[in-house]
C-alpha cells in the first residue's frame, strides 16, 4: 500500500515469513532469495527487504529452522515433497545444497549455504559471535541443566512438537562436562576456534578417560539437544544462532574423534 508501512503489512508479515520458510523446506519452492539473486518474486523480496529495515519487525523475525519445526505441530502436520529434501537437509544443518559438508559446520558459508538471506542489520560476524556468547553466558546455569536433558529421561505426557519436552528430566551426571565445554565454546567464539582446538581436544580426552565412551555419548547427546533447540528470535537472532549451532558441532566433532564414536 505504498512507501509507508501499514497495518496490512504487519498482518501479512508472519504469514509470508512462514510461507517463505515452509514452501522451501517441504516443497523445494524458493520465494525469498539473497540480495541480487534472480527470483520470480522481485516484489515480494523487495517488500521483505523494506520490512527488515523496521526495528519492530527485526525483533520478531524468526529463521527458517525455527519455523519449519514449529509449524507441523500447529498445523497437524505438513506434506513433504522430494524437491524439498535438499533444502530441508540444509535448513536442519545436515548437508549443504551441494552435499559437500554440513551447513552448520565451520567456517559458515554466506546466506545459510544459499538457503536464507543473511540478516545484515545484525552487524558483522564478530557481532554475531559476541551475541551468541552473551546469550550463552547470561543464563548459563539453566542452559547447562536444559542441555543435560539430552542425556536424561523423556517427560510424560509426551508433547506433539518433536523438540518440545518441558517435563524432561535432566541427567545431572553430565552437567560438569557440559558446563566445561560450553565455557570453552564461549572462549572460542570470542577468540577463534584455532586458539582452542587443543583445549577442546584435551577436555574431550578427559571426558572419555574418566567416563568412558558411553558417558561421552551422553555429553554429545546433551550438546546436540541444546543445538537443535536454539530458537530464533526467542534465544538469539539468526547470525548468532548459526554461530552457536556451528560451534556446538565443532565441540561434538572433537568428542566424536577422541571417543572414536
Amino acid at each position: 500500500m505504498g512507501k509507508d508501512v501499514t497495518l496490512v503489512d504487519f498482518m501479512f508479515a508472519p504469514f509470508l515469513e512462514r510461507i517463505a520458510a515452509s514452501m522451501l523446506n517441504f516443497k523445494g519452492y524458493q520465494i525469498r532469495v539473497a540480495s541480487g539473486e534472480p527470483t520470480e518474486f522481485p516484489a515480494v523480496n523487495k517488500w521483505f527487504d523494506a520490512m527488515e529495515t523496521l526495528e519492530s519487525y527485526q525483533l520478531t523475525k524468526s529463521d527458517y529452522y525455527t519455523h519449519c519445526w514449529d509449524l507441523p505441530p500447529q498445523l497437524g502436520g505438513c506434506s513433504y515433497e522430494k524437491d524439498g529434501e535438499p533444502y530441508e537437509r540444509a535448513i536442519n544443518g545436515d548437508r549443504s545444497l551441494d552435499g559437500t559438508r554440513g551447513s552448520w559446520e565451520l567456517p559458515l558459508k554466506a546466506h545459510n549455504d544459499g538457503i536464507e538471506p543473511d540478516w545484515d542489520w545484525c552487524g558483522d560476524e564478530s557481532a554475531a559471535l559476541r551475541e551468541a556468547t552473551e546469550r550463552l553466558s547470561f543464563n548459563h546455569t539453566n542452559i547447562v541443566k536444559f542441555a543435560a536433558r539430552g542425556a536424561g529421561k523423556k517427560g510424560m505426557p509426551p508433547y506433539g512438537a518433536p523438540l518440545a519436552d518441558p517435563n524432561a528430566i535432566s541427567n545431572d551426571a553430565v552437567s560438569v562436562s557440559v558446563d566445561t565445554i560450553l565455557r570453552v565454546i564461549s572462549s572460542a567464539m570470542l577468540e577463534g576456534t584455532d586458539n582452542f582446538d587443543d583445549t577442546m581436544a584435551e577436555v574431550a580426552r578427559a571426558i572419555v578417560k574418566e567416563g568412558g565412551k558411553s558417558f561421552a555419548q551422553d555429553v554429545i547427546n546433551s550438546l546436540a539437544y541444546l543445538r537443535d533447540r536454539i530458537g530464533v528470535p526467542r534465544d538469539m537472532r539468526l547470525p548468532a544462532a548459526r554461530q552457536l549451532r556451528a560451534h556446538l558441532n565443532w565441540a561434538i566433532g572433537k568428542l566424536l574423534v577422541v571417543a572414536d564414536l
